[in-house]
């Protein structure tokens, strides 16, 4: 009986080249998805039945430690495997390299239960005898986030929600002003600052003669601005028919005009400016008579403005057939509509006629102007 005794002591001591005694814990190494069972296991390694000599020709590999309970398993994944050598009884030698603590922690508490008799091994599995002392051990393993008191709770709560309306509100402010722009904003083709003038045109043909005028003059209803003497010696004076401001020359002194030419631009002194502007038809159907338009001039001044007219440019049929036409669309006038635009007088002077200005049309339908009306 004593030999017996010491020859189980032997049985269970570890091996002189090893740092760590082995176990004959029931246990699998899982290597490319296929499952090999284990003779015995420490920290340090293990042995591994029917392992395929490619194995120990390739010298690393990586696998899962499986440890088989009767309800369930444990895994310690991610093994890096080194394959030693066969033994005579047909095991293959593996040392575990590299291992990580989460792994030696798991393993550890494994081992610990067995030694203390928490589980028990039977032949495939291994028994729970107290399951409690291997839930505790188990999950004493795992790191555990560290505690906040209830005020920082409190105020990382508040910090989230904060950020979560935030960036919903954003994100919403975003769209709103996308769909403002985009979809609820009308930018005509061009826009320009207008007003009635009045041409003065050559009765006949022949060679002009101007008076000493400029652009920007005032004149008077018949003052001269010339005269034109055709090649008959036939002269006729060109009075200015009406009383307002010389807005253009369009002709020089000495030369030669046709009947019908035009000599002069002059501007009504009752005259009243506006904006003229060119747009697409597809936006020219969303604005309507009396509509409030922004306006903005060059120098950045901003004025409020009203549509007062539409006038409809070619059937959309000719637009179409007219759509290959090479030339810039703003140049093709069955491309668009034209609107007259009313704006407030002492923001204009007759130097600005001809300047382009930018104009914005707000179609945003009444529904949503409650909601999009405060927007920038």
């Amino acid at each position: 009986m004593e030999e017996k005794k010491e020859i189980g002591k032997v049985k269970y001591k570890a091996e002189p080249k090893r740092h760590f005694p082995r176990y004959r814990i029931p246990a699998y190494i899982e290597i490319d998805g296929k499952r090999y069972k284990l003779k015995d296991w420490s920290l340090g390694g293990c042995a591994i039945y029917d392992l395929p000599d490619e194995y120990l020709e390739r010298k690393w590999a990586v696998g899962n430690l499986i440890i088989p309970f009767d309800t369930f398993e444990v895994t310690v994944k991610d093994l890096h495997l080194e394959f030693l050598k066969r033994h005579p009884d047909g095991t293959v030698g593996c040392r575990f390299a590299d291992l990580t603590p989460e792994q030696i922690s798991l393993m550890q508490d494994v081992i610990e239960a067995y030694l203390e008799g928490a589980i028990v091994s039977l032949d495939e599995f291994i028994n729970v005898v107290r399951r409690e002392d291997l839930r505790e051990a188990l999950e004493a393993s795992r790191p555990t986030p560290p505690k906040r008191s209830g005020i920082q709770e409190t105020i990382r709560r508040i910090f989230i929600l904060i950020l979560f309306f935030l960036l919903t509100g954003t994100l919403t402010l975003f769209l709103l002003e996308a769909l403002k722009t985009r979809v609820f904003t009308v930018y005509p083709l061009s826009s320009f600052i207008d007003t009635d003038l009045v041409v003065l045109r050559t009765p006949l043909t022949g060679v002009v003669n101007l008076e000493k005028v400029k652009t920007g003059e005032s004149l008077k209803a018949g003052q001269p601005i010339g005269n034109v003497v055709s090649p008959y010696r036939l002269s006729v004076i060109l009075n200015s028919p009406v009383g307002g401001i010389l807005a253009a020359l369009y002709v020089k002194n000495g030369e030669v005009v046709k009947e019908g030419d035009p000599i002069a631009g002059i501007v009504p002194a009752n005259a009243e400016f506006f904006v003229r502007s060119n747009i697409f038809h597809r936006d020219a159907e969303k604005v309507k008579l009396g509509q409030s338009v922004e306006v903005i001039f060059p120098d950045g001044r901003e004025v409020e403005g009203r549509v007062v007219k539409i006038s409809s440019g070619p059937k959309k049929a000719i637009a179409q057939l007219h759509s290959s036409t090479p030339v810039p669309v703003y140049t093709n006038p069955w491309e668009y509509d034209s609107l007259k635009i009313e704006i407030p007088q002492n923001e204009v002077k007759i130097k600005d006629v001809g300047e382009s200005v930018i104009v914005k049309i707000n179609v945003t339908p009444a529904y949503l102007r409650p909601i999009l009306g405060w927007l920038p």
